[in-house]
C-alpha cells in the first residue's frame, strides 16, 4: 500500500542535498567577504589607499569588500586611471612645492663657482617628490641648498638612497652622527656608545643603510701641520679641536667608523638643520684617549665656516684636560 510514494526517492538513491552547480572560474583576485577584514584594518587600508591613490580607487577597494559590483564598478578603469594620476602628480607637486618654500628660507647669501647638473636636478625632484613626511621634507630641502651653494656638493649617490632611509633609521643616524667629526667617528669604547643608546647591533643596521663602514681596521692618519711641533686640527660639529705634541714627527692615528658618502652628506644636512651640536661626553672620552698617546687638546667654538673644511672664525682655544685616565677610551 502507497503511503504518499511522490515523496519517496527513486530505487537506488537517497534524499540528500542536490549536486552543486558548476561555477565559471573567477578571473583575478576573489572578491572577500565582509568577514575576511576586521573593521579597523579595513579603516586604515582605506586611509592608505585615499593618501597615495585618491578616493576613486578607495571606492572600487569599498566594492571589492562589500562584494558589490555596482560600488566598484561606478567608476570605469580608464576614469579611475585618470584620477588617480591626477590625485597622485597632484600629490607630488604639494610636495615638490613644500620642499621649495623650505629651500627658499634658507638659501645662502653667497654661492661658489659651477654649473647647474640638469641631471642632478631631474633627479632631486623625481625622487623628493614623493616625500610628504615634514621632517624628511627639511632634509631634502637642505640637501637642494647645498648644490645651490656648491654644485657637485651631493652626489646623486644620496639622492637614490635617502627614499629607502625610515624614520627609525633616521633617529638612529642622528645620535650617531653627533659624533662624526668630518666624515669620521672615533672608536671609542662600545661601552660609551651603549651609554648614547647606540648598540653595536645599532650600528651595523646603519651600515647595512649605507651610511657607516664599521671594519676594524679603519683608521684615519694626520701629519702635523706645523713644522717645530706637531700640531693638527679636527672640526667636530660646532667645535673646532686641536691636537698637538711635543715631537715634530709625531703622527695622530684614530681608529674610526667611517661615514659613506651618502652618510656624510646627510651628517651634514642634519648639523646644518640645528639637529646635531657637539656632545661634551665624547670629547672628554676622546680627550682622555689622546692624553694616553701624549697629546695635548685644546678646543675654540667655530663661529663661521666659509666652507665645511674650513673656519673663517672662532672664538679663542682653550685646553681640555680629562682628569683621571680610569676609564676606557679605546
Amino acid at each position: 500500500m502507497s503511503t504518499g510514494g511522490g515523496d519517496q526517492p527513486p530505487v537506488g538513491t537517497q534524499a540528500g542535498p542536490s549536486a552543486p552547480e558548476l561555477e565559471a572560474p573567477v578571473l583575478g583576485l576573489p572578491k572577500p567577504s565582509e568577514q575576511t577584514a576586521a573593521a579597523p584594518a579595513l579603516a586604515r587600508l582605506n586611509d592608505m589607499v585615499v593618501a597615495a591613490l585618491g578616493s576613486a580607487q578607495r571606492d572600487w577597494v569599498r566594492g571589492l569588500k562589500l562584494a558589490r559590483g555596482d560600488v566598484a564598478g561606478n567608476v570605469d578603469l580608464a576614469d579611475r586611471v585618470s584620477e588617480r594620476l591626477e590625485h597622485v602628480e597632484g600629490r607630488r607637486q604639494l610636495n615638490i612645492e613644500a620642499i621649495l618654500q623650505r629651500a627658499l628660507r634658507i638659501l645662502p647669501d653667497d654661492i661658489a663657482d659651477g654649473v647647474p647638473d640638469q641631471d642632478w636636478a631631474a633627479a632631486f625632484f623625481t625622487h623628493a617628490a614623493d616625500i610628504a613626511d615634514p621632517e624628511f621634507c627639511r632634509l631634502w630641502a637642505r640637501l637642494l641648498v647645498q648644490e645651490v651653494r656648491r654644485p657637485g656638493a651631493v652626489p646623486r649617490n644620496a639622492l637614490a638612497r635617502l627614499p629607502a632611509l625610515s624614520k627609525s633609521g633616521l633617529a638612529l643616524f642622528r645620535r650617531f652622527a653627533a659624533f662624526a667629526v668630518n666624515n669620521f667617528v672615533v672608536r671609542l669604547e662600545q661601552s660609551f656608545f651603549d651609554g648614547k643608546d647606540l648598540t653595536a647591533d645599532n650600528i651595523l643596521l646603519l651600515e647595512e643603510y649605507g651610511l657607516v663602514r664599521t671594519n676594524r681596521d679603519l683608521n684615519r692618519v694626520f701629519q702635523s701641520q706645523r713644522e717645530d711641533r706637531f700640531s693638527t686640527v679636527l672640526l667636530y660639529a660646532d667645535k673646532a679641536l686641536r691636537i698637538t705634541h711635543d715631537q715634530p714627527d709625531k703622527q695622530l692615528v684614530l681608529s674610526c667608523y667611517r661615514l659613506t658618502e651618502f652618510g656624510t652628506i646627510l651628517s651634514r644636512a642634519l648639523f646644518d638643520e640645528g639637529e646635531i651640536r657637539s656632545d661634551t661626553d665624547y670629547i672628554v672620552e676622546a680627550v682622555r684617549m689622546l692624553q694616553r698617546q701624549g697629546f695635548h687638546t685644546s678646543q675654540a667654538d667655530i663661529l663661521e665656516r666659509s666652507d665645511d673644511q674650513v673656519v673663517s672664525k672662532h672664538s679663542t682655544f682653550c685646553e681640555i684636560v680629562a682628569l683621571g685616565f680610569g676609564r676606557a677610551g679605546g
